[in-house]
């Protein structure tokens, strides 16, 4: 598939998601936030749990804090962000009772995780990462999924490779040895790298 015959089959996708009435419910905010960067063949993907509010306001994935630390770990492996695509298990986000970020509910990644695998088809990466367990045990079918055991590891689903890591999040990035175990995992993919 070429690269402009994924736009268009993105795009597509996207507009259903968008026109699904069951997609986002009031507890989401109204801005959908599409996957981003390289369509290119081999690009890796990498999947976080669903927007926050900087994502929100820019319209694309991992712009925040978290989304900084995404990059310096893609930059340690030799690769940017437009050498790659990013995206999120649900694509609007997820709102608490005082409008701050929450997680998506099992029910709310259940839904998301078909139109998920729908994106993944189109893209066709060699590998798929998984930033954190709230994209992994979906993606994996697979509640009982620990990180302590998960990081750094590699999974087959559905025909897929997925590397499952902690969240880039400043809380886990922050925190000597989870940020040595991300900088571990991304070391995993020296190997995917074809820039």
């Amino acid at each position: 598939m070429t690269e402009e015959e994924k736009v268009l089959k993105l795009d597509a996708l996207y507009s259903i998601i968008q026109q699904d009435p069951k997609y986002r419910n009031n507890r989401m905010g109204t801005v959908f936030v599409p996957g981003s960067g390289s369509l290119r063949q081999n690009a890796l993907v990498f999947i976080g749990e669903a927007p926050g509010r900087e994502e929100e306001a820019a319209r694309t994935p991992f712009v925040g804090p978290a989304g900084k630390n995404l990059d310096v770990l893609l930059a340690q492996i030799g690769l940017s962000r437009n050498d790659v695509f990013v995206t999120n298990l649900v694509k609007y986000r997820p709102v608490d009772a005082k409008g701050g970020n929450r997680s998506p509910t099992s029910k709310e990644s259940r839904y998301a995780l078909p139109f998920l695998q729908e994106e993944l088809q189109i893209l066709k990466p060699p590998v798929v990462v998984c930033l954190g367990l709230s994209a992994a045990k979906p993606l994996l079918d697979d509640n009982l999924l620990k990180m302590q055991k998960a990081n750094g590891s590699f999974f087959e689903k559905a025909g897929r490779k997925v590397l499952v890591t902690y969240h880039p999040s400043p809380f886990n990035y922050q925190s000597p040895g989870k940020r040595e175990a991300l900088q571990e995992a991304f070391h995993h993919l020296r190997r995917f790298v074809t820039v």
